[in-house]
């Protein structure tokens, strides 16, 4: 009974903090966060790394692609956590041809490589020095959808928080669908 109990349990927790394939590394405790090869600089060049963040500029050149993606931290299974706060930029070269229609800018993007030496570039008028990531693989997220319904729970106010009271009959609460009908044209009753 333990065995199998055991086994359940890690078959859970590997379901539950999957990262996918293309960006998975072998050694996770290993790899270097955007902020410390940001400050660290050339001290970390040759250190693994997972980052992503959100697609800025695409850049083909003859053997090679540059994507400079806009950092945000990564949640446990390597999507980036989109918010109004960034963590700064980062350089990541792909060697391969990055279609920019597909890699378009604003889509959630997670790398997996070698750090590289830092560049110098321009935003702007404004001179900076990005992180590098030399990506053995990627992953280009699909777009998140916002949900479309809300929940109501109907059952006594009392009821919901008292921690010891039973849950018959109002065990689970009743699903509602809120529908956007914004931009469109409000209909006569007459």
């Amino acid at each position: 009974m333990k065995i199998i109990y055991a086994a359940t349990m890690a078959l859970v927790l590997a379901g539950c903090s999957s990262v996918p394939e293309q960006i998975a590394s072998e050694n996770e405790d290993a790899l270097v966060g955007y902020k410390v090869a940001k400050h660290q600089g050339e001290k970390v060049v040759g250190d693994s790394a997972r980052w992503g963040g959100v697609i800025a500029d695409v850049r083909n050149a003859k053997d090679h692609t540059v994507l400079e993606i806009v950092s945000f931290p990564l949640k446990r299974w390597g999507r980036p956590e989109v918010s109004d706060n960034s963590q700064g930029r980062f350089l990541a070269v792909v060697n391969d041809f990055v279609d920019p229609d597909v890699y378009k800018a604003g889509r959630s993007i997670s790398f997996v490589g070698s750090i590289g030496q830092p560049q110098q570039g321009k935003i702007d008028e404004y001179i900076y020095t990005y992180p590098v990531i030399e990506a053995t693989g990627y992953y280009l997220w699909q777009p998140e959808r916002k949900k479309s319904h809300a929940e109501v729970d109907y059952s006594p106010l009392w009821f919901r928080h008292n921690f010891y009271s039973p849950y018959y009959p109002y065990r689970y609460p009743v699903r509602v669908r809120v529908q956007d009908k914004s931009g469109t044209p409000a209909k006569n009753n007459n």
